[in-house]
């Protein structure tokens, strides 16, 4: 019979470089033994407690539920430790990985080695600051005060500590604001999606997220039978994006936690309704409501527009073989669609470009000017062009 799941707290750190891989090992080898999704709080540098000269520390917490019992889970900590190079040293000396056991359900323990909750969190502002991010309210085993309450205190008897949000440098002086996680770049097949996508992600050191089109088997087939294979292809993208989007959101990258796909789950329903049947659209939407609810969506949306005719001279002059028996009226009906999808699209701030004299693959200048319009995230409907920018 398996163990009861448990919820636990773990407080990571690391000084020694490189100290985002120690984190991100440490994270890796955690997903191992937990049964539910790890929570994580912001990251922070913090200056080291102790005598001597060293680095900064970077640290945070997470919470996740295992089936280990306290003693597995602590011997679990340490050969994770050993395992991604920690060395024997003294008590105050830096730490190439650091993985203390905060909390273990409801438990209080006291046994030779494990002392649970750990007896030093509540003088450690590193471990207090982003415990209050997973949860202000939480209440440790033993204790009657929140966390949130617990750090006010700490501040007011000990002042600050030197902890402050880990902010890694951007790729370059151009980023997003940091309220945006998540920007999704829209068009219809041969606009420049995945290329703007890799020119972004490179200028503002985010994570591009590329949409497996090339994976679906059932596509070259759909271009030339649309009526046989739609309901296939449309299947396996709905469930490839579901996918995707559940696991890059699942496993964000802690220091490059913006993110910018070069599609938006939500168009799934323009192929839909173009292309399947009443019968087989029917039974899409029964599927597709259930499992899109609790996808993340998007904090800001690009959509690149083009005319039909750009649009194929784009498609036949990368020449991938899957689509060359893609039909023009077909893409005049795709373009059309995702028009009226986004004229009343209002889920995030939407910027609207039109594409047809823009070459920001050859034209450094345009992609200077877009990157820096995008990095603003400007509010409401923007419209961009070359030469002027126009709000609705």
């Amino acid at each position: 019979m398996a163990r009861p799941e448990t919820t636990v707290t773990l407080a990571l750190g690391s000084n020694l470089e490189p100290r985002e891989t120690h984190i991100h090992g440490a994270l890796e080898s955690l997903r191992g033994i937990a049964v539910s999704n790890i929570l994580k709080s912001k990251v922070y540098e913090t200056a080291p407690v102790g005598p001597g000269q060293q680095g900064k520390y970077l640290n945070l917490c997470v919470r996740f539920s295992t089936r280990l019992d306290p003693r597995a889970l602590l011997s679990f900590c340490s050969q994770t430790e050993a395992r991604l190079g920690r060395q024997p040293r003294a008590r105050w000396a830096p730490r190439e990985i650091d993985l203390d056991i905060l909390s273990y359900g409801r438990e209080i323990i006291h046994e030779e080695g494990l002392t649970v909750p750990h007896p030093s969190i509540l003088d450690r502002q590193f471990v207090l600051t982003p415990l209050v991010d997973l949860d202000p309210d939480f209440v440790l085993p033993g204790f009657t005060e929140t966390v949130s309450r617990q750090l006010d205190r700490c501040l007011a008897q000990q002042g600050p500590q030197g902890v402050e949000e880990y902010r890694p440098l951007p790729a370059t002086s151009v980023s997003l604001p940091e309220r945006v996680r998540y920007v999704a770049v829209e068009g219809v097949i041969g606009v420049g999606k995945s290329t703007l996508v890799k020119s972004l992600s490179e200028r503002m050191g985010c994570v591009p997220l590329y949409e497996e089109f090339e994976n679906n088997p059932f596509l070259s087939e759909f271009y030339k039978d649309k009526s046989r294979y739609a309901f296939q292809t449309q299947v396996f993208f709905f469930l490839s994006r579901f996918r995707q989007i559940q696991e890059v959101f699942q496993q964000q990258d802690l220091f490059r936690p913006q993110i910018i796909s070069d599609y938006m789950f939500a168009k799934d329903k323009i192929f839909a309704t173009l292309n399947l049947d009443e019968n087989e659209l029917s039974l899409y939407y029964k599927f597709a409501g259930l499992l899109e609810r609790d996808l993340v969506k998007p904090d800001y949306a690009v959509y690149l527009q083009a005319d039909t005719k750009t649009l194929m001279q784009r498609i036949r002059f990368r020449d991938r073989p899957y689509e060359r028996n893609i039909d023009e009226n077909y893409i005049d009906a795709l373009n059309k669609a995702y028009n009226t999808f986004f004229h009343y699209y209002s889920a995030s701030p939407l910027m609207i470009i039109n594409t047809n004299n823009i070459d920001f693959v050859r034209n450094p200048d345009d992609l200077s000017l877009l990157v820096d319009t995008i990095s603003k995230v400007p509010e409401g409907v923007t419209y961009f062009s070359p030469t002027s920018l126009g709000k609705k």
